[in-house]
């Protein structure tokens, strides 16, 4: 059995999607007067729901009036669940300026079984090699409209991915707009996907439990057997 974390790092500096979403950073605090005894906290200022790997239910386009807060899914709908992983060579993918794309005949051909209706279907390129590296935000691959509308077809119970975007951000497609109308999680950005062998795997995403959010950062854990 091989345990794989697939969950990035959270560091100061480490990279963010910009204004408005704040910068992570680190700091001690002091020992409050009431302390009696040696001890260190620390505090995670900028912290906010897409620090780090992240999952967001369709409220996170929707809105809280229209769909459901992240919390309410009981947590075993997210424990060791099944997983079919469609692995991509990063370095073999289309580009279009300078970022990689997956497209239609990718995914026909990464799909090597089957993938049952209402799936967790992971996304993996190893692109989460460069999660501490710069560029991040400016190399990554997305999907096309023809492999995303392909993969939206199987009706997925949650989509993840090694890439924090699925759209092209210079050139967008419109992807996000009817995505959350699907009722999909959407679990990236992810690290270490390249790591597993197998089609199918188990997978267990334990987000913070923060009441009245359309998100949260997340810990990834994935079995495979």
């Amino acid at each position: 059995m091989k345990i794989i974390d697939a969950s990035g790092e959270i560091f100061d500096d480490m990279w963010n999607y910009g204004p408005p979403f704040s910068e992570f950073k680190l700091k001690d605090i002091e020992l409050p007067d009431w302390v009696d005894y040696k001890s260190y906290s620390q505090s995670f200022e900028g912290f906010h729901i897409l620090t780090g790997t992240y999952i967001v239910a369709p409220s996170h386009g929707l809105g809280l009036q229209k769909s459901y807060p992240l919390s309410s899914i009981p947590i075993e709908q997210l424990f060791n669940i099944d997983a079919y992983v469609l692995k991509f060579d990063l370095e073999k993918l289309g580009k279009e300026n300078n970022n990689p794309y997956i497209n239609y005949e990718d995914i026909q051909s990464a799909e090597i079984e089957n993938i049952p209706d209402h799936s967790a279907i992971l996304i993996s390129t190893g692109y989460g090699r460069y999660w501490s590296k710069p560029g991040y935000l400016k190399d990554y691959y997305f999907i096309k409209k023809d492999a995303f509308d392909y993969l939206l077809s199987k009706k997925p119970f949650l989509l993840g991915l090694d890439s924090p975007s699925m759209d092209n951000l210079n050139k967008p497609q419109g992807l996000s707009r009817y995505f959350y109308d699907h009722n999909i999680l959407l679990l990236a950005p992810l690290v270490s996907l390249e790591e597993i062998e197998s089609f199918k795997v188990k997978l267990s995403v334990c987000p913070l439990k923060i009441k009245g959010t359309t998100g949260s950062p997340c810990r990834v854990i994935i079995v495979e057997e």
